[in-house]
């Protein structure tokens, strides 16, 4: 692949980034118990952010964030709080209104995968720290080596979020476990994101005291 080097390296580097749980995984679990293509759209989302933060970072926008930390600290507030929203409704949705996806916009997941994403500036630090290690700067091919790396790090992120909506619908499935599923994986979802919230916060905090 022009450009690239250490690709071996690169794969389980980023395989090991994507299997850490974090916010994203939390968002998709929970709209795989209500039901797999809504998990399908809030995947997509996060795809969809992954690709413009990717974008983002090739451009030097994680240059200027590290130039102006005001402005990540903005983006990690507003990031902060939009998961806590995204992890009160979660928390305060109730297994029927759960199951009615009528009542909800079809682009609604995507709108969600794509919206935390976009509100989390770390992947653009990640990003632009990351995929140059791997690319080799004398080829001249700075912007194709970084989408050639993002759709390698997007696979394996699509892999893993198959996987995980495959699980979750296979177990919402099974008998054994639908009982003690149903009103749980949302919530516990929720719960994981309204922690997720916190901890952005307070590292928020202590980044702006410091």
């Amino acid at each position: 692949m022009v450009g690239l080097h250490s690709l071996g390296a690169f794969v389980s580097a980023a395989a090991l980034v994507i299997l850490v749980p974090g916010p994203a995984t939390l968002l998709v679990a929970g709209q795989a118990h209500r039901s797999g293509w809504r998990a399908a759209r809030a995947t997509a989302g996060v795809v969809a952010g992954d690709l413009v933060l990717i974008t983002l970072s090739g451009l030097g926008f994680a240059a200027v964030m590290q130039q102006w930390p005001a402005l990540g600290l903005a983006l990690t507030t507003a990031g902060a709080l939009y998961v806590a929203w995204l992890g009160f409704g979660l928390v305060r949705g109730t297994p029927a209104s759960s199951d009615a996806p009528a009542a909800e916009a079809p682009r609604a997941g995507f709108l969600q995968g794509l919206t935390l994403t976009l509100t989390n500036p770390k992947p653009v630090l990640f990003f632009g720290a990351f995929f140059p290690l791997f690319i080799d700067r004398a080829s001249g091919h700075w912007m194709t080596g970084f989408y050639a790396l993002g759709a390698i790090f997007e696979a394996i992120n699509l892999v893993y979020f198959g996987a995980l909506i495959l699980l979750v619908s296979r177990l919402r499935r099974v008998a054994a476990f639908g009982g003690a599923l149903r009103g749980r994986v949302h919530q516990l979802s929720g719960g994981g994101l309204l922690l997720c919230a916190a901890a952005m916060l307070a590292t928020t905090l202590r980044s702006a005291w410091a």
